[in-house]
């Protein structure tokens, strides 16, 4: 095996900055030397240990680290990534090792950039023949501690979507989550357009009559009073039980524990299941906050005690021993208007 050439190497880590992120925003830098890339945290350091931001960041990072092992397999090599490879430099998050390979991914790669967000409410089916979904849960118990759940039977679902409506009205109700949601949408964008970093409001999926309504939310002192009239239920409802209620499929990727290394795996199986699906001619949409707002270290984050609680006894009913870590809805849909973009590559290297 023979390390990648400069062109196969911008290949691979322009297909790494594809893979979704938190509010498309990656904090990450690459450095790279003969026997493969380091990947750093860009912040001033990962987020604190059992909190949601942390588990989020490394999900995302997962993602990365998988994109770069599918599109190096477009060449022979594997990326083998390496957790936390440097004591004493908690901000060198992995290491990209090259390797050979033989792994059946090589045929994903073309799926990287088709992949994406698929925001829009309506999703049809029909569904996953059951093979496929069989082979799903293959491909994630491949990664350690990882597993595969589908929330389908309409008992299920339904307890599902209760938890879920909590924590996607606890986003508009809660003045932290409150700025967190926002702040991460760039209005000035326009409703038309994209933009290489933050979430275009025209990606939402928000229907044109309730746009202008919409923006105003906001603005917080509107937001409150639009709750003191129980809004924050209607908006719920709308963010998760509306699109979920009819997708074909909600499904979520659980883990044995919470500790960085299944969180991590967990990012890794998240995008290789979304990279299938998009293969499969489907579309997908996370839904990551009842299993976020339910880790115990939440509640250092802006979760009201009550609200984790009701959480992680709602999911520890519907997933006895497991931990959710990221809920997505799957099916078939149109393609968004309006689509996300990255920075350019040379803006992730390490200095740059």
């Amino acid at each position: 095996m023979s390390n990648p050439t400069p062109e196969q190497l911008r290949f691979i880590l322009q297909n790494g900055i594809l893979a979704p992120s938190a509010d498309n925003h990656h904090h990450l830098r690459f450095d790279v030397d003969q026997s493969g890339v380091n990947v750093w945290y860009s912040g001033d350091e990962l987020p604190k240990a059992g909190g949601y931001k942390r588990v989020l960041a490394l999900l995302s990072l997962g993602a990365v680290s998988e994109n770069l092992t599918v599109a190096a397999s477009r060449y022979g090599i594997r990326a083998e990534p390496v957790l936390f490879p440097a004591a004493g430099k908690p901000s060198l998050v992995f290491r990209a090792v090259w390797a050979p390979t033989d792994e059946d991914v090589r045929s994903l790669w073309k799926e990287i950039p088709r992949r994406h967000t698929n925001r829009n409410i309506r999703y049809r089916g029909p569904g996953l023949p059951s093979d496929d979904r069989t082979r799903l849960e293959r491909v994630t118990e491949t990664l350690a501690g990882c597993g595969l759940s589908w929330l389908d039977d309409p008992r299920t679902r339904r307890q599902a979507l209760g938890l879920m409506r909590l924590a996607e009205g606890e986003r508009f109700r809660n003045r932290v989550l409150h700025e967190e949601l926002f702040g991460a949408i760039r209005f000035g964008v326009g409703w038309r357009w994209g933009c290489d970093e933050g979430l275009p409001p025209g990606a939402l999926a928000i229907e044109p009559p309730l746009r202008p309504a919409f923006a105003l939310l906001r603005h917080w002192p509107i937001m409150r009073i639009v709750n003191l009239a129980g809004g924050y239920h209607l908006l719920g409802w709308r963010a998760a039980d509306l699109p979920c209620r009819f997708a074909p499929h909600l499904a979520v990727i659980t883990g044995r524990q919470t500790d960085d290394a299944t969180i991590f795996s967990a990012g890794r199986a998240l995008q290789r299941v979304w990279l299938e699906i998009t293969r499969l001619g489907m579309v997908l949409q996370p839904m990551p906050a009842s299993a976020l707002y339910a880790l115990e270290g939440a509640q250092q984050e802006g979760i009201p005690p009550g609200l984790q609680r009701r959480l992680n006894q709602g999911w520890d009913l519907l997933l006895p021993g497991r931990f959710p870590l990221m809920l997505f809805r799957i099916g078939r849909g149109a393609p968004p208007t309006v689509a996300t973009g990255r920075k350019p590559l040379e803006s992730y290297w390490l200095g740059g």
